[in-house]
């Protein structure tokens, strides 16, 4: 597909928009839930694990300010492998995203049914469904529209975090931290430090959100001088309410108390910690931020991750059908449905699977979600470091620059710490790492297909994938080094 047959999309996100729906994408359902997770099996130690936690958050973030700022493209986690890996790799920052946001949009509206029976009682499957249809159906008649629904309803989950945060504060306990590290029988470190690590892990990621900002670069307003701002200001924000909302939780409640009679924590997340703490009011907003939760991460993650779809589809990489734009809705509404499709028919069998894991299924969703992140960042680290090299004036005149130094501390760090967490976040669920390797299988004899295919009609895929695009290339110059 040719630079003249595929259409832009000409609506723009101003910074404001793309602030929340960086937050709503990283202050998800996870937020509501996680926490009191990894404190049942952590204790008070998750205080130190969160802020632990921000050290990989703040190299995420230097490597997206310098990619971004460098390339703002639609789809970057696909253009940045494709364009300063290898075309292999590009593959795969295309194929293992969209695996972990099935995943993940999986997790945010299995979550959301948890809390819908604090006001109504549905089926779970009716819950799943509502979620996943009704915001599907906000992206395909536009990305404004979206965006407009998103900013209310991020001042929304702000205010219900905050509540928490307020209540739990006031209800705060120096007794609750003590030990942070409890290790009599029967308690979380009596056999070691790996529950404190595991919390690290897990704590960590609401702070993957922020990468969902370099997957519309093509539509945001000034998006190198816009993608720097947005990060910086929403993830200071996410930083602030995360750390604020877990010390309010460890602080209010004894950690034993946040732990069922079956060993795990207790249903129904930080609403469940507030009862007995706040007044029944403030119970329910949290309850409802918990519901508000899942539909920003559902809202944002068919906005940024359909982009990558999009922007594969235009090199041929996947079918070019799915590079379509809405005559009308001026949305990917192609790639839209090839995100969204999957967990919808997937939903029916999150009950039976359930029975049949080791670990509870939102768990191992997560734990399938974290993976992709996790090896997508490291692919994202290699490409961090080649990009002086691949596009010299890129860099040079980035609107954000690394000195070359940092750069390169920033991309190592990226490759270790992803790769390290990835795998101690997998041994707790190695299903999920293996149905990631399965699917990283797959997906690659795809790939040698498609390069075959396209071969033996004289074109060469791999070429197509590592040039930039007329409207992403610096005077147009299309060429692999922009020198």
């Amino acid at each position: 597909m040719s630079d003249d047959e595929f259409k832009l999309i000409n609506e723009r996100v101003g910074p404001i928009a793309a602030v929340a729906l960086l937050i709503g994408t990283a202050v998800g359902m996870s937020i509501f839930i996680v926490p009191t997770q990894m404190a049942a099996i952590a204790g008070p130690s998750i205080v130190v694990a969160i802020l632990l936690s921000v050290i990989p958050m703040v190299l995420g973030i230097l490597l997206l300010l310098q990619l971004g700022g460098a390339i703002p493209v639609a789809g970057g986690t696909y253009v940045y492998a494709s364009r300063l890996v290898g075309p292999y790799w590009g593959f795969l920052g295309v194929a293992v995203p969209v695996m972990a946001v099935w995943a993940y949009l999986l997790f945010a509206a299995l979550g959301f049914a948890e809390y819908v029976p604090v006001f109504v009682e549905l089926p779970t499957l009716v819950s799943v469904y509502l979620l996943l249809g009704a915001f599907l159906t906000f992206n395909y008649v536009g990305v404004r529209l979206a965006a407009n629904v998103q900013i209310l309803l991020v001042c929304f989950l702000m205010a219900a975090m905050l509540t928490f945060i307020a209540g739990g504060l006031t209800s705060f306990e120096a007794s609750n931290v003590t030990p942070l590290f409890p290790a009599s029988e029967g308690e979380p470190f009596a056999d070691g430090y790996a529950p404190f690590f595991l919390a690290a892990v897990t704590l960590y990621i609401p702070f993957q959100g922020f990468a969902m900002i370099i997957e519309i670069g093509e539509e945001l307003e000034n998006p190198a001088k816009n993608i720097p701002r947005v990060l910086a200001v929403g993830m200071a924000l996410v930083a602030v309410l995360t750390i604020g909302t877990v010390v309010a939780l460890v602080g209010a409640v004894p950690w034993e108390s946040i732990v069922g009679e079956d060993g795990q924590a207790v249903e129904g997340g930080l609403a469940a910690v507030a009862d007995g703490i706040m007044p029944g009011w403030a119970i329910a907003f949290v309850a409802l931020g918990a519901l508000v939760a899942a539909a920003t991460t559902t809202n944002t993650l068919y906005t940024s991750y359909s982009r990558t779809i999009m922007r594969a589809a235009r090199d041929d990489v996947i079918p070019g059908f799915f590079a379509g734009i809405h005559d009308r809705f001026n949305t990917p509404h192609r790639a839209l449905l090839l995100l969204s499709l999957p967990p919808l028919l997937a939903a029916p069998l999150m009950g039976p699977l359930d029975g049949i894991l080791a670990v509870d299924v939102l768990d191992w969703l997560v734990t399938v979600t974290v993976t992709g992140i996790f090896i997508s960042f490291m692919i994202t680290g290699v490409a961090l470091w080649n990009l002086p090299k691949t596009f010299p004036q890129r860099y040079q005149y980035s609107f954000y620059k690394l000195p070359l130094w940092l750069l390169k501390v920033v991309a190592v760090g990226n490759v270790v710490v992803s790769g390290a967490f990835m795998i101690f976040v997998a041994l707790g669920a190695p299903s999920a790492l293996v149905l990631q390797a399965v699917w990283i299988g797959l997906v690659s004899l795809l790939y040698v297909y498609r390069v075959r295919t396209y071969g033996e009609e004289g074109e060469d895929l791999r070429e197509k994938m590592s040039l930039l695009h007329k409207h992403e290339a610096i005077d147009g110059n299309t060429g692999g080094n922009d020198d």
